[in-house]
């Protein structure tokens, strides 16, 4: 995911106005609103399920960002160039080595896509942050735009052990061997033994391939992250204590999480 800047929509965000268009609302509860939107790109059900899986991993199995095009427009708008790296030529933000289907142009093709993947047609949700940002949106627990990634650092909570659903995990400027440098995800799920959280379940864009060893293929996915070394009930998924941290930006990070309501 490349570094950015925002380019603010002068009269919205600017001075906290919005332009929800279609959104739903699955909960009252703000961080379980944010959850289900994220179960929702998965498949329209919300249901955390998912009727695609890629080694083991929940996939997008619909056209998400289509489905609510104001939003869609009105974060693209927000972001100027750095939604998504998908554009061809004669898109106002192509550039060199860009992939087709179109993002910018062709919602209705890019948002669900084979484009080359082996396992057939997958949800796209474009670049990380513009994804969780349209998740937070669409739920209207948060309709601001996410400042710049080096903002949203200066404003972390490191320990992982105080995570609650619905809270924003971001990796910032880490070169550590097997880490992306920078990604933003939404946690989901939480797994504990007892007191201790031992991993995070998330929702997130661009992380996961859907061809073996080729980035930036924007597919919108869940999967987990280890909380801690040793406990963690899941084989070979990456311990990201000390990497990954809670952005405390959310305009509900104080409140609790409810998932009955």
């Amino acid at each position: 995911m490349r570094t950015y800047k925002v380019v603010i929509a002068v009269g919205l965000a600017l001075f906290g106005l919005t332009n929800i268009g279609k959104a739903q609302r699955f909960s009252s509860n703000n961080r379980r609103a944010v959850v289900l939107e994220g179960f929702y790109a998965l498949r329209t059900s919300h249901d955390g399920g998912c009727d695609k899986t890629i080694s083991g991993n929940c996939v997008s199995s619909w056209n998400f960002l289509n489905s609510d095009t104001g939003a869609y427009s009105f974060l693209k708008s927000s972001y100027g160039c750095n939604p998504s790296d998908w554009a061809v030529s004669g898109d106002l933000c192509y550039f060199v080595g860009a992939i087709a289907p179109s993002f910018y142009s062709n919602l209705g093709s890019y948002g669900y896509s084979v484009a080359g993947g082996g396992f057939g047609a997958v949800g796209r949700g474009g670049q990380c942050t513009f994804f969780a940002n349209l998740i937070l949106y669409r739920s209207q627990s948060h309709t601001a735009i996410f400042p710049t990634l080096s903002n949203m650092a200066l404003n972390t909570e490191a320990n992982l052990q105080t995570a609650k659903e619905g809270d924003i995990l971001q990796l910032y400027g880490d070169t550590s061997p097997g880490f992306t440098t920078n990604h933003i995800a939404i946690v989901v799920q939480i797994y504990r033994t007892g007191t201790i959280i031992t991993a995070l379940d998330v929702i997130d864009a661009n992380y996961l391939s859907d061809i073996s060893g080729v980035a930036n293929r924007e597919m919108i996915a869940r999967h987990a992250f280890c909380a801690v070394m040793s406990g963690c009930p899941f084989a070979g998924v990456q311990m990201v204590q000390g990497h990954y941290k809670i952005w405390k930006g959310t305009a509900y990070y104080g409140e609790s999480y409810n998932p009955n309501i």
